[in-house]
């Protein structure tokens, strides 16, 4: 490999230059260098006078992105929504504060009432487990108390007096 010095006498004499690339695209100058300079190529960047035949055409100065100060308090109070949607948004508001309501009335109901739901829901499922392995074939075959077993034959058809 040419060293750097070499590199920069064969580009100045003869205007050749063997141009190596980085992985984001940066230039690489010499890349076994310890000195950053003779690694990369720095362009010093200052302010950029346009030709006045790009100015009569394209405004170069940035608009996007300068924040605009208001010029009085009127544009302070100005509201980005009309007075309908502001009417609706606390419409919408004070519907959802009532939802919110009801449904945590419903919760604490829900809660209340839970233990008998439960209790209705295992009984359920146990005496389906029970009838799915044969022990009976209706709820009225098991008793009404935990663990729900099945009634005897004698106590389904209770003797008559």
């Amino acid at each position: 490999m040419i060293d750097f010095s070499q590199q920069i006498t064969n580009f100045t004499n003869y205007g050749t230059y063997n141009y190596k690339f980085d992985d984001v695209g940066n230039e690489i100058l010499n890349p076994n260098s310890i000195v950053f300079q003779q690694v990369y190529l720095e362009l010093p960047l200052g302010n950029i006078i346009y030709n006045n035949r790009v100015l009569s055409f394209y405004d170069p100065t940035f608009t996007e992105f300068i924040p605009v100060q208001p010029t009085s308090s009127t544009d302070i109070s100005t509201s980005v929504f009309s007075e309908e949607a502001i009417n609706q948004i606390n419409s919408i508001t004070n519907q959802n504060i009532q939802l919110q309501s009801q449904l945590e009335s419903l919760i604490a109901n829900n809660n209340a009432n839970d233990s008998l739901a439960n209790i209705q829901s295992i009984k359920d499922t146990i005496i389906n487990l029970r009838i799915q392995s044969g022990e009976g074939s209706s709820d009225g075959d098991f008793q009404d108390v935990y663990p729900y077993f099945p009634i005897s034959p004698e106590e389904q058809n209770p003797p008559i007096q």
